[in-house]
């Protein structure tokens, strides 16, 4: 009795890695927090959550090199109570896709090419984020639907990023004005993570619903070593909507579990000359997942309202 006990244990536990191989993963983080905003007639302090988000993906091997890949992702910042009552689940990045020697193909909602290859972003999800620092010229952040996307295998340290927005009409807006059929190319040398990354995204919006036109070019580097991360990111946009252009420098320092950050836009919208906002923050890591963070921007002179900002992320 006590063999055939031990005896399917190991096989229990021989066969309950490979059952749940496939199993999809949860992932998400919450990022919240308190903040004073320079409005006018409302300069109190409020909580507010900030690209808060919860998700699941995974992967299933099906065989000869190939494997299918998955992700559901649904931003959880709406506001769900009381005359200001707002979709409480937003959709992100949602896409079913096949992934082998010859790239990645996926089909469904994703980042466009354009926003894929912006460097580190030290303020992303917050009031100094890079489509808050544009001065009203097309931000390019889009996360589109009806999207089929290719990215390429690395070749010497490059790679190549497709994407064709396939009858987005009234499905979507950019900076208030309807897109329709567009396609998005990118090319990107290294990685994000470590050394120089440098990247080049050119986009065009021709086909619209609301018959206007635009292209949309946007460059970037990055230098990431020890401590230091130090980026720069450019955007030219030409045509009937949003145009102008706008350039962002980063940078931000680790010292133990501090690291002071610093992000200026500099930006010119075709109506007034350039223009200049900033942000100043400090990061401190509470745990590997965990981070306290502080920041103030000064933004009133592209439009934007100035602000101080005491927060905190966990990501899961």
């Amino acid at each position: 009795m006590k063999k055939n006990i031990i005896a399917l244990a190991i096989a229990t536990a021989v066969a309950a890695p490979a059952a749940f191989a496939d199993a999809p993963t949860v992932y998400g983080q919450l990022n919240l927090n308190i903040n004073a905003e320079d409005r006018t007639g409302d300069k109190g302090l409020t909580v507010d959550s900030v690209a808060s988000r919860l998700g699941i993906k995974g992967s299933e091997d099906l065989g000869d090199g190939l494997k299918a890949i998955y992700m559901i992702e649904f931003g959880l910042d709406g506001v769900a109570d009381g005359a200001n009552s707002s979709q409480a689940l937003s959709n992100r990045n949602q896409y079913l896709g096949l992934a082998g020697s010859f790239g990645t193909v996926l089909l469904g909602r994703h980042d466009t090419p354009t926003k894929m290859i912006q460097p580190d972003d030290l303020f992303n999800d917050g009031a100094a984020d890079v489509n808050q620092m544009t001065g009203g010229v097309l931000n390019g952040e889009v996360r589109a639907s009806d999207v089929a996307a290719y990215v390429s295998p690395e070749f010497s340290g490059f790679k190549v990023i497709a994407a064709a927005v396939m009858d987005e009409g009234t499905a979507s807006t950019m900076s208030g004005e309807q897109v329709g059929d567009w396609v998005n190319v990118a090319l990107t040398y290294g990685s994000t993570k470590k050394g120089l990354y440098a990247a080049a995204a050119w986009q065009d919006l021709g086909d619209n619903a609301a018959d206007l036109d635009a292209t949309i070019v946007r460059v970037s580097a990055q230098y990431k070593t020890g401590a230091l991360v130090a980026s720069v990111m450019h955007q030219d946009v030409s045509g009937d909507v949003a145009t102008g252009s706008f350039t962002h420098l980063q940078a931000g320092y680790k010292m133990g579990k501090f690291m002071p950050k610093i992000k200026i836009a500099l930006t010119d919208n075709d109506a007034t000359d350039t223009e200049t906002a900033y942000a100043v923050g400090l990061n401190y890591s509470l745990g590997k997942k965990t981070t306290g963070y502080v920041y103030a921007t000064e933004k009133e002179d592209i439009g934007g309202i100035n602000g101080a900002y005491v927060g905190l992320l966990h990501k899961f």
